[in-house]
């Protein structure tokens, strides 16, 4: 088997780009999170699997915002328009394209990202209404992508990003990192992916204190069945805070059995079984006919499951499910995912491949 990565100067650069990058990540951990809508899905394929894929090499550029990494060239002239609608008249979205140069030996895609929480009523500290204002977030996306052997490809991603928040506003540069890995056989992939370092360029107000950058630092895998039309997928996040249990208050007001007595605190095993569940999340396709004309999707995500769970009542909180239909030129996507008792998410994508299309007028 030939060596995966060959030394030399510019893989030990990256190499050492990428643990600077790491050692970036785990300075910034605890306080509170700017710009959180950089992690937000920007694919509704991932949105049907549980929130990212970012372990799996294709030719659907919408994934890219989950991975750098998986920029390839087979996505060269995809053009997509993605938007995910949420309750309370709150949606993000994603419209972008991808190109590979040939000089550069490498692709490279541009986009906007955007997150629209609304419309707000305005009012006074004595409660009079004074009108209405909005709140909005945009990212300027520009990201590169090259193949360092037969099986890795290393992929870097930069948003100039505005945050507004009624007269509030701020702004500053986020930056993604990633390497994907693929198996020999080619039904086995691995991705490392370090998201949300940066820096902040401006405040909100003069007195405000200096936010923090929400990283993630994430490791995924996907394996496709070889003689199932079917690839199972896991995603651990958040690796750079491990403890992501939270203990509401309102857990202990709710549980109270019909004796009046608060349940037993669930055990040391328990809390930890638990919290590395947190951290996982899973999701499977069904590719249907030979060029995967059709693809059922489904995903669990277990820490959206227990932080956004009604107590004592039954639902599908952290599932999620979708649909791609592939018409050769044009990739529709839907999928959504269950939040909360007062609604779901429901993402829509157009992924337009304009190379195809091109082809397309030639021949006829």
């Amino acid at each position: 088997m030939e060596n995966v990565l060959q030394p030399g100067k510019r893989n030990n650069f990256l190499a050492l780009l990428f643990l600077c990058w790491s050692a970036i990540a785990w300075s910034q951990r605890g306080g509170e999170h700017i710009f959180e809508f950089v992690n937000l899905t920007t694919s509704a394929r991932s949105t049907a699997l549980g929130g990212s894929q970012i372990a799996v090499i294709s030719n659907d550029y919408s994934l890219v915002g989950g991975n750098p990494a998986m920029l390839n060239e087979s996505m060269s002239g995809t053009l997509i328009f993605q938007d995910n609608f949420h309750f309370a008249g709150i949606n993000n979205g994603y419209a972008g394209y991808a190109k590979y140069f040939p000089g550069l030996k490498s692709t490279l895609h541009g986009g906007v990202q955007y997150l629209s929480y609304g419309t707000f009523t305005a009012a006074d500290e004595m409660g009079n209404v004074e009108g209405e204002f909005n709140a909005k977030d945009i990212a300027l996306n520009v990201g590169i992508s090259k193949q360092l052997n037969e099986r890795m490809t290393a992929g870097f991603l930069i948003r100039y990003v505005q945050s507004s928040l009624e007269t509030y506003s701020s702004n500053g540069l986020v930056m993604d990192a990633g390497i994907t890995y693929k198996s020999e056989d080619g039904y086995n992939y691995y991705a490392v992916v370090l998201r949300g370092t940066g820096v902040q360029f401006s405040k909100y107000y003069p007195d405000d204190a200096k936010g923090r950058m929400p990283v993630d630092f994430q490791i995924g895998y996907s394996k496709r069945l070889q003689y199932v039309p079917f690839r199972l997928s896991i995603l651990a996040h958040d690796l750079n805070r491990w403890d992501l249990r939270y203990d509401s208050p309102l857990d202990e007001q709710n549980g109270l059995d019909l004796g009046g007595e608060a349940p037993k605190p669930p055990s040391k095993f328990g809390q930890s079984v638990d919290n590395t569940f947190r951290h996982l999340t899973f999701g499977g396709e069904f590719l249907i006919g030979k060029k995967e004309s059709l693809m059922l999707r489904f995903g669990y995500n277990h820490q959206r499951r227990k932080e956004l769970s009604v107590v004592n009542l039954r639902s599908l909180s952290g599932f999620s499910a979708g649909v791609g239909i592939n018409l050769k030129a044009f990739i529709l996507d839907y999928g959504f995912a269950v939040y909360h008792q007062a609604g779901s998410s429901k993402h829509l994508g157009l992924r337009i491949d304009l190379d195809q299309l091109k082809r397309k007028k030639i021949i006829d």
